[in-house]
């Protein structure tokens, strides 16, 4: 007689953020009840120390409580989403947030579960459809809002994303710096070297930038010469710093570079104060970071 085949259980990766033991303890029971999927699990009580995990631990879904000791409401899913939007997320809510959790779905996340209401196999099921339906919505959403030369924004997903930054900036009062940057002599290579000795340029200086840039910032590519940059939860006496950390990048990717040029920015800064410009769209904050780095360019020009 033949021995029936076992059939290999799937593993799935599920990062929770909540901060009720009792909660997550329930959580951790239900999915270890079901038998025709693995969940390993790795939990932080609070947002900021969450946030700084994902990174490390690459997870298939995250699990977020909206109520946390450092971040409650919408904008508890507004800035996971905004660091980790590849990321699908399913909300954890009591009967009093659905409301919010609402909301969040229609910001991107994929579903919304109320805690109470949950069985071991709702749960599975929803984790499992979460994974499936976010895989259909990054392909779609990356031919959409991804440069395809630089994987990095196009204008498009930069000014999706910026919108969203300074929408939470002005709910919790913070400000933020936008960094426009412009490719020096991008034409002049393109005609002496060729298309393709641009295109290096391009992608050497979207490397520089995100060797300079945190993981939470929104770097784009939003014109053949010109990149864009939204660094939130800083202040308007952080410019020095930024352009010295800019600086020093694009001085060592030069230096480790072999090519027979070099690779020259000009920036123009701005920085959005929730409270002086609570009218201004990410549209007009282009605008004067365009304006000031012409003010740069024209500075550099020899007299």
């Amino acid at each position: 007689m033949s021995e029936e085949r076992v059939r290999p259980v799937k593993t799935l990766k599920v990062f929770l953020i909540e901060d009720d033991a009792e909660d997550v303890q329930i959580l951790r029971e239900m999915l270890s009840k079901e038998k025709s999927l693995e969940f390993v699990v790795e939990q932080a009580a609070n947002l900021e120390s969450g946030l700084l995990r994902l990174s490390g631990v690459r997870p298939d879904l995250l699990l977020l409580d909206l109520n946390l000791p450092d971040s409650q409401g919408l904008d508890t899913f507004v800035r996971a989403r905004a660091q980790f939007p590849s990321l699908p997320v399913i909300i954890l809510t009591g009967m009093s947030d659905e409301t919010f959790a609402l909301e969040a779905l229609r910001q991107g996340a994929q579903d919304y579960i109320v805690k109470g209401n949950l069985d071991p196999k709702l749960l599975a099921r929803a984790i499992n459809y979460a994974i499936e339906r976010n895989r259909t919505d990054v392909e779609l959403r990356n031919l959409l809002l991804i440069d395809e030369l630089t994987g990095l924004y196009n204008r498009r997903g930069f000014m999706t994303f910026g919108d969203q930054y300074m929408k939470l900036a002005s709910r919790t009062g913070e400000g933020l710096i936008l960094v426009f940057v412009d490719l020096d002599n991008l034409r002049r290579i393109r005609e002496t070297f060729g298309q393709h000795e641009g295109d290096l340029v391009v992608l050497r200086a979207g490397k520089t930038l995100r060797d300079t840039f945190r993981k939470s910032d929104v770097i784009g590519h939003v014109g053949p010469d010109y990149f864009a940059i939204i660094t939130p939860e800083v202040g308007r006496d952080k410019y020095d710093d930024v352009r010295a950390r800019l600086e020093e990048k694009l001085l060592t990717n030069n230096a480790q570079a072999t090519s027979r040029y070099k690779v020259t920015m000009s920036f123009g800064f701005t920085f959005y104060d929730s409270q002086d410009d609570a009218s201004v769209s990410i549209e007009d904050l282009m605008a004067r970071a365009n304006d000031a780095l012409i003010g740069y360019k024209n500075r550099k020009r020899p007299t």
